[in-house]
C-alpha cells in the first residue's frame, strides 16, 4: 500500500489527479438503488441481481474484509471469469475504499509473479476451478502471496470462501470519492513487462458518462458482455455502465458465438462490444441460425485491425444495428467511441470512428501535421489514466501540454474522423489481447540451445494477429517447436502469448546498428509456414 500512496502523492503533486468533481460508483450505487431497489443490474446464467441485492452482498464483503484487518486503501484483486460475484467485488471497494486489481483468468506464474508482490495486494478472489485449472494451488505456489485468499462457486463449507463472507453482517458504507485511486488495470508493454494503469472513480465517470451519451445507452439497453472483466473493456460494461445508465449486464462466462446468438435473442441484447474475431463469429452464428438479431442496435468492434469489409457485413447481417470500429487503449479509454449512424457507419467504415477526445496528429519532430497526413496519435481527454504505477513507463509518453502518445499512427478525415494507419508500438494484438514480442523474446531467451530470438505478429483472420517466434539456435543447438512449448509451459507464461508458429533460423536480418529488421521477419511468416503445433 506504501507504494501506491506514494505514488498517487507524486501524481497529486504533478497536478495529474483531475475529475475530483466528478462522482464515485459507490455514491452513484446509493443513490441508485434508493431510487429503484429492485432494477436488475446483472443477469449471469441463470442468476439475475437486483441492485439492492447487489449493494447488500457488497456490504456483507465489505463488513468481512473489514473485520479481517482489511483497512480502505488496501489493494485487493480477482481473477475471476464474466461472474457476477466479481461484480460485487468491484461494489465493495468502490464502497469502502478499497483499490481494486482485475485480472486475466489466463495469467499463470509469471504475471502473478510480478502483479500482485508490485501492488502489495493483500486478498485476492479465485475460482477454486475454472477450464479444469486449480487457481488455489497456482497462488500457494507463488513466491509472495497475498495474506488473504477467497474462493469463489467451490466447496462452500470453508471459511475462506466468497459465499462465507457474504454471511458476515453488512457494514456501514465509507465510500471513496471521485479523486480517489479506484483501479489499477495491467497491460503487456513493449518493456517487456506488465504496466499498471491507474484510474480514479472520476476518470471512469467522465468516460462511461460521455460514451453513454454518444451510444445514448439508457435503462431500456441490455449489454452482451463477453469480453473478459479483467480487461478495461469488459470491466466498464459489466461493473460501471449497469449503475451509471440503468442498463443491465449480461455477462457471458466464455465466447461462443452460437451462444452469444441465442442469448442476444433470449434477452432482447441491444449492444455488444467485441474484438475482430467476435464480429466474425458472431455473424457466422446468426447466419447459422438464421437471426439477423433484430434486438441489437449498436456493436462496436476494437482491439485488433478491423477490415473495412467485416464492418459491411455486419451491417448486412444486423439490419437494426450501427456496426462501427472504435478506438481506445487502457490508458485512454475510448478515444473514439465509433460513428452515431448506420449510414456513417457504412460510409466510415474505413475509419476508427469520431474522435471525442482532444486530438493531435503529430510529425516525427512533435509538431501538428495538416488534416489527411499521418502521424503519431496524441490526446488529452477527462478518462485518461493518472498515470502507470512504475513511473519509468511514464518516459516519452506524456507531453509538456497533457497530451499522452498513444504510440499509433493515424491521420485525422474530415475533421472529426481518425484513421489508424500503423502502430508505432511493438505490440501483437491477438483476439483483442495485447502481447508483448519482448516479454516472449525473454522467456525464450533462458533457453539453453537458444542464441537469439525475434518474435512478430501477423495478420491472421480469425485471431487478428497470430505470434510468430524466429530462433537462431546456439553453435551446435537444436530447438524444435516441442522445445519452446516444453519451455514456455516451465516459465509459467500464459498460453495465449505462445508462438503459434516457430522458424529456426541460422542467422536474422539486422540494420546497420545490429537491430532486427522484424519487417523482413513478418513478410517471410506471411509467405512461409514454418513449423508448428
Amino acid at each position: 500500500m506504501a507504494v501506491l500512496d506514494q505514488r498517487l502523492a507524486a501524481l497529486r503533486g504533478a497536478g495529474r489527479v483531475t475529475n475530483t468533481d466528478g462522482r464515485s460508483l459507490g455514491i452513484i450505487a446509493l443513490q441508485k438503488t434508493a431510487d429503484d431497489p429492485d432494477r436488475v443490474v446483472v443477469i449471469n446464467a441463470e442468476r439475475t441481481v437486483t441492485r439492492a441485492e447487489m449493494v447488500d452482498a457488497a456490504r456483507r464483503l465489505g463488513g468481512a474484509l473489514l473485520s479481517r484487518g482489511i483497512a480502505p486503501g488496501a489493494a485487493i484483486a480477482f481473477q475471476l471469469p464474466n461472474w457476477w460475484e466479481a461484480c460485487v467485488v468491484n461494489l465493495a471497494a468502490a464502497l469502502f475504499g478499497f483499490r481494486l486489481v482485475p485480472l486475466l483468468t489466463i495469467y499463470r506464474a509469471a504475471e502473478l509473479g510480478v502483479i500482485l508482490p508490485t501492488c502489495s495486494i493483500e486478498v485476492i478472489f479465485v475460482p477454486e476451478r475454472f477450464r479444469e485449472f486449480d487457481y488455489p494451488s497456482l497462488i500457494d505456489r507463488l513466491a509472495q502471496r497475498p495474506q488473504h485468499v477467497f474462493t469463489v462457486r467451490g466447496d462452500r463449507s470453508g471459511p475462506n470462501t466468497f459465499e462465507r463472507l457474504l454471511e458476515h453482517e453488512p457494514a456501514e458504507p465509507q465510500p471513496a470519492s471521485a479523486g480517489d485511486l479506484k483501479t489499477i488495470l495491467f497491460t503487456s508493454g513493449s518493456t517487456g513487462r506488465p504496466k499498471g494503469v491507474m484510474h480514479s472513480h472520476g476518470t471512469f465517470d467522465a468516460l462511461i458518462s460521455r460514451t453513454a451519451d454518444f451510444w445514448q445507452i439508457g435503462k431500456d439497453d441490455r449489454l452482451y458482455v463477453p469480453s473478459p472483466i479483467g480487461h478495461i473493456g469488459g470491466s466498464i460494461y459489466a461493473f460501471e455502465f449497469p449503475w451509471m445508465t440503468g442498463c443491465t449486464a449480461l455477462l457471458a462466462e466464455s465466447w461462443d458465438p452460437d451462444e452469444a446468438v441465442r442469448a442476444i435473442d433470449a434477452h432482447s441484447a441491444t449492444f455488444m462490444a467485441g474484438a475482430t474475431p467476435f464480429l466474425s463469429g458472431l455473424i457466422a452464428a446468426a447466419q447459422r441460425a438464421d437471426s439477423g438479431l433484430p434486438s441489437l442496435r449498436r456493436y462496436i468492434c476494437g482491439g485488433a485491425s478491423v477490415p473495412p469489409e467485416l464492418v459491411r457485413r455486419g451491417l448486412a447481417q444486423f439490419q437494426a444495428a450501427v456496426v462501427s470500429r472504435a478506438y481506445g487503449s487502457t490508458e485512454v479509454p475510448l478515444v473514439c467511441p465509433g460513428v452515431r449512424t448506420r449510414v456513417e457507419a457504412e460510409e466510415r467504415a474505413d475509419t476508427d470512428g469520431e474522435c471525442t477526445a482532444e486530438l493531435q496528429i503529430l510529425s516525427d519532430e512533435g509538431t501538428p501535421v495538416v488534416e489527411g497526413e499521418s502521424g503519431e496519435i496524441a490526446v488529452r481527454a477527462s478518462q485518461m489514466l493518472l498515470g502507470y504505477l512504475d513511473p519509468a513507463d511514464e518516459e516519452g509518453i506524456f507531453a509538456s501540454d497533457g497530451f499522452f502518445r498513444m504510440g499509433d499512427i493515424g491521420k485525422r478525415i474530415s475533421g472529426r474522423f481518425l484513421q489508424i494507419t500503423g502502430r508505432k508500438k511493438d505490440i501483437i494484438i491477438r483476439k483483442g489481447e495485447n502481447i508483448s514480442p519482448l516479454e516472449i523474446e525473454n522467456a525464450l531467451a533462458r533457453h539453453q540451445s537458444v542464441r537469439q530470438s525475434a518474435v512478430v505478429g501477423v495478420p491472421d483472420r480469425d485471431r487478428g494477429e497470430i505470434v510468430v517466434a524466429f530462433v537462431l539456435p546456439v553453435d551446435g543447438g537444436t530447438f524444435t517447436f516441442a522445445d519452446m512449448t516444453l519451455h514456455l509451459d516451465m516459465l509459467g507464461l500464459a498460453k495465449q502469448k505462445y508462438p503459434e508458429r516457430l522458424f529456426v533460423v541460422s542467422s536474422l536480418p539486422v540494420n546497420t546498428v545490429g537491430k532486427v529488421q522484424k519487417n523482413e521477419l513478418k513478410a517471410l511468416a506471411m509467405n512461409e509456414e514454418g513449423s508448428s503445433a
